[in-house]
């Protein structure tokens, strides 16, 4: 079907509006707040609003705003919540693309990192617009107004892209000429105007890398066809089941030895891996988490699964697997998982020599667990995560043995990618000296926040949430803060929904930090809290005073009676209540 030809005219569309009254307030008010106020036009004459528009093409996107607000257009407004979340996906969105048109190739290609937005109606703009003013104020510290820092940002971030794949009509020129004026990067398979700056592009493909060229942590690739559909295999072999025996173990150790994969044996019910890794930057605490990493691939492998429910076992649903293979497929996925120069698989079935190594194998993992122990903040690797960056100039976490990044994972699987991956996202870094023992603050953590932030933030105290804290991202498990009315600190966490009992929820108060060093908050991930150096110079554990009751019997809190939940206190007065019948005073 052809698509229909739309005329434009600022005049009469203005003209419609008259009468009508903008709250700035309002929610769906966005662009009039944050970008340019076009309210002022419904005062004026046609033709002298003709006469502003010719000089300022960016009041199209306000006049739409508030076209759509007197119901002229309909969008649903997003909300921070839902904002929020984008951000918060494993990738992050960290690029809104907005197209012109439905595009049929388009279904073919799945994306990460991306938003797309596909206009099925005049307003769809608006939607997208004020989700990029929203992302560049939020993450971008973008001071709304500033439109020559807004166009810059658009410019060398990338935040946003728009698509123009077929001749735009009228109303679409009028729009892709306000988008100029943005300088938001604008790829375009057909010719425009010779004043426009673009990006040429020739068909998804070429659109796709152009756009990895400007952000190349997006990704994109052609989907498969569906072709025939397959048929159900029957006849599916029965299960083989090695180990879940007493005798039975799996271990990996920061040992040399022979690079490839050994079998001793004939199979049996008893089986033991051991997996030896010959490497500098692999020592006796890593080789833990990458134990747990390989029980995790091998929990959700397509035929070879590992589990620990009473003993260690591996059962295979592939038919005729020999014993080298699975050897073969442990020693595959572990190089492709980590860059290792010596790893050494061995697979026994050998109960006699099993029997022998069990005990040793038993004193290899307490003597690693004791290792895990005695880590300190001051003698182990201090580390970088850079990840959250993709969407955010401030997304970075410091990452101690003691201090665990504001996400869900571990300092060691930070470590890991930092040392054994070609991540350029987290790295180690050299202390420097000690400025605060207390807070931990390092002249090498100082140096680099500078450098990450652009000179934003200059101190950072590893545990402190007074003073100079990490900035928040959007990836925190929980987010801390201080209230001065009982000089105590609440914790809310992503799964909770309700309000705390100053009446915060996480994602409004996650609206205010994100992307930000605030002094009183900070993101904290489960991990921190439970690590015995959680804010310990400032109180640590008894001074948190509530916290969601989901959160708290995550955590194994139960036993800490000063802690109030939603379930106690559902606002200030309970909670006072609450504290001063526990000897809190304030």
């Amino acid at each position: 079907m052809a698509r229909q030809y739309r005329t434009f005219n600022i005049r009469k569309l203005v003209k419609a509006l008259q009468g009508f009254s903008v709250k700035r307030e309002s929610p769906g008010v966005i662009i009039n707040r944050l970008l340019l106020d076009a309210s002022y036009l419904l005062k004026l004459s046609p033709e002298e609003v003709e006469a502003e528009y010719e000089k300022k093409p960016l009041l199209l996107f306000g006049i739409l705003e508030i076209s759509q607000l007197a119901s002229l257009f309909t969008v649903e407004i997003v909300s921070d919540r839902a904002f929020l979340e984008y951000f918060q996906k494993r990738p992050p969105t960290s690029s809104f693309l907005f197209f012109f048109s439905e595009v049929e190739d388009l279904s073919y290609y799945s994306t990460s990192g991306l938003k797309i937005y596909v206009a099925q109606d005049p307003a769809d703009i608006v939607a997208f617009i004020q989700n990029v003013l929203r992302y560049a104020h939020l993450f971008y510290n973008w001071a709304p107004g500033d439109i020559f820092s807004l166009g810059k940002i658009l410019h060398t971030k990338f935040l946003a892209g728009a698509v123009i794949w077929n001749e735009p009509d009228e109303f679409e020129s009028h729009i892709i000429r306000a988008l100029s004026a943005l300088d938001l990067p604008l790829f375009s398979r057909i010719s425009l105007y010779p004043y426009l700056n673009y990006i040429n592009v020739v068909d998804m493909d070429d659109l796709f890398n152009k756009v990895r060229a400007l952000k190349p942590t997006i990704g994109a690739h052609k989907a498969k066809g569906e072709g025939e559909s397959q048929k159900l295999n029957t006849s599916l072999p029965k299960p083989k089941v090695y180990g879940g025996t007493y005798s039975s173990f799996f271990v990996v150790r920061e040992m040399g030895g022979t690079d490839g994969v050994e079998v001793r044996g004939n199979e049996s019910e008893n089986v033991g891996l051991i997996v030896d890794i010959g490497d500098k930057n692999v020592d006796i605490t890593l080789s833990h988490y990458i134990e747990e990493d390989l029980m995790q691939v091998f929990s959700h492998h397509p035929w070879m699964r590992f589990s620990e429910d009473s003993f260690f076992s591996i059962t295979v649903t592939k038919a005729d697997v020999e014993p080298v293979e699975l050897g073969r497929e442990v020693y595959d996925k572990l190089k492709e998982r980590l860059l290792l120069n010596q790893v050494a698989v061995s697979l026994i079935f050998d109960t006699p020599r099993l029997t022998t190594l069990k005990p040793t194998i038993s004193a290899y993992q307490e003597e690693r667990k004791n290792a895990l122990q005695r880590r300190s903040d001051l003698d182990a690797p201090l580390l970088i995560c850079t990840y959250c960056q993709r969407y955010c100039k401030n997304g970075f976490c410091f990452v101690s043995v003691n201090h665990p990044p504001q996400c869900e994972l571990s300092y060691d699987a930070v470590r890991a990618s930092a040392l054994l991956t070609n991540s350029t996202e987290a790295f180690s870094i050299e202390k420097g000296e000690i400025i605060d023992k207390q807070r931990l603050q390092f002249t090498g953590v100082n140096k680099f926040a500078r450098i990450l932030s652009e000179g934003e933030i200059k101190h950072v105290n590893l545990q402190s949430i007074l003073a100079d804290p990490p900035p928040t991202t959007a990836y925190a498990q929980n987010i801390a803060y201080l209230n001065e009315d009982v000089s105590g600190i609440l914790i809310l966490s992503r799964d909770f929904e309700g309000l705390s009992p100053d009446r915060k929820t996480y994602f409004g108060l996650l609206k205010e930090v994100v992307g930000a060093q605030v002094p009183g908050v900070m993101g904290v991930s489960d991990a921190y809290l439970k690590s015995k150096e959680f804010l310990s110079s400032e109180g640590g554990l008894g001074r948190v005073v509530w916290m969601p009751s989901v959160l708290k019997k995550r955590l194994g809190f139960e036993s800490f009676l000063h802690i109030a939940t939603e379930r106690e206190c559902n606002n200030m007065l309970l909670l006072k209540a609450f504290l001063k019948e526990r000897g809190f005073s304030f």
